[in-house]
């Protein structure tokens, strides 16, 4: 493996790493304020879907434009900005935090996708960005265990991964060299809206993960140790499942089917949840493992390698937004429709963004 590639396979670990241990200190620090429920579940899925989403295109615009390095030094500079916050906890100070923690994501791992995707190239995009992506949502699984377990290391935990990563940072090439002709295009935006609108439904999936399914099976008297086993197999099968299927589509040129394919898997997993809910979670995480690399690949597919970072800022900024559209819908199906009705309504909505995948081919 290409020693740059790997470091920026180890930047996007600790992006992840940051992003795991954080979601579990701010809802700990919640506790601690006793801020409503409500408002703690929604507060900081909301302010990171859009926040993490509107910073995702500009992180990608300046990479293109100053460079992709310069941008994730700034991310990792934020990231030690906003550890100082945890010196004057207050509502408005966990409500900074997510805001700090959506703008840290977005400009370390945006970076970092568009830059082992500049080393790799087109050909073989899908398997870099499903490296990414397991790099960094293993981290995420490694950063949440790490903040249960030790929580009150966890600001010293959080002040040695961002000054680490700072470190590394300047390290990394500046990966906009690679690509040729770097200002002979302008980004045909219509082409890859429908791919981003996907990826914006996709985003159901996961928020349901992360807001509902916890919640109602913890309403439903289950163990917090089922809940994590069933959480987690969500999360290991899609990262772990990622490179392989981002390889597949690469070799196969059939990346269109198989994110057809899954987001199929995506509605199946979504039938009858609660008859196996173990099952279906995996299932959900092999839909997720087949789409999720595949759709940026698809994005980069669809564009000229010089504005690569527009493009797939563009594609982040719908995709990271669907966060905070489910955050703010999610829990008003659920109180008209009920769990089931609300999951299988989920379903429908991926059987959906096929059809945005099917109407973008040329």
């Amino acid at each position: 493996m290409n020693r740059q590639f790997a470091l920026f396979t180890i930047l996007v670990f600790f992006t992840g790493l940051y992003l795991g241990t954080l979601r579990i200190v701010i809802p700990v620090i919640e506790r601690q304020l006793e801020i409503a429920i409500a408002l703690s579940t929604l507060l900081p899925l909301v302010t990171f879907g859009f926040v993490k989403g509107g910073f995702n295109y500009l992180a990608g615009k300046l990479s293109d434009d100053l460079g992709r390095r310069g941008v994730l030094i700034i991310g990792w500079i934020l990231a030690l900005s906003c550890i100082t916050l945890f010196f004057y906890i207050n509502v408005y100070v966990v409500f900074l935090m997510s805001f700090f923690l959506a703008i840290n994501q977005a400009f370390t791992w945006t970076t970092t996708v568009t830059s082992q995707i500049d080393i790799s190239g087109k050909n073989r995009a899908g398997l870099a960005t499903g490296i990414n992506e397991m790099s960094g949502y293993l981290g995420v699984a490694l950063g949440n265990v790490f903040a249960s377990d030790l929580f009150s290391l966890s600001y010293v935990f959080l002040t040695i991964i961002a000054l680490t990563a700072l470190i590394l940072s300047f390290s990394a090439m500046e990966t906009k060299a690679l690509v040729k002709d770097p200002k002979g295009e302008r980004v045909n935006y219509i082409s890859i809206t429908g791919i981003s609108i996907a990826g914006l439904i996709e985003k159901f999936v996961d928020s349901s993960f992360f807001i509902l399914i916890p919640t109602y099976l913890l309403l439903r008297h289950y163990s917090l140790f089922t809940i994590g086993i069933t959480v987690s197999s969500y999360t290991f099968t899609w990262a772990l499942s990622q490179p392989l299927f981002g390889y597949i589509a690469d070799v196969t040129k059939k990346r269109r089917l198989i994110i057809s394919l899954g987001f199929l898997l995506m509605f199946l997993g979504f039938i009858h949840y609660l008859s196996f809910p173990i099952l279906f979670s995996i299932i959900e995480g092999i839909g997720m493992g087949m789409l999720y690399p595949n759709l940026i690949a698809l994005v980069n597919d669809e564009v000229h390698e010089s504005v690569r970072g527009k493009a797939l800022g563009y594609y982040r900024l719908y995709r990271d937004s669907g966060y905070g559209i489910a955050g703010l819908i999610l829990p008003l199906f659920y109180s008209i429709l009920g769990f089931n009705l609300t999951l299988f309504l989920v379903g429908i909505f991926q059987l959906i963004a096929i059809f945005f995948i099917i109407k973008n081919k040329r």
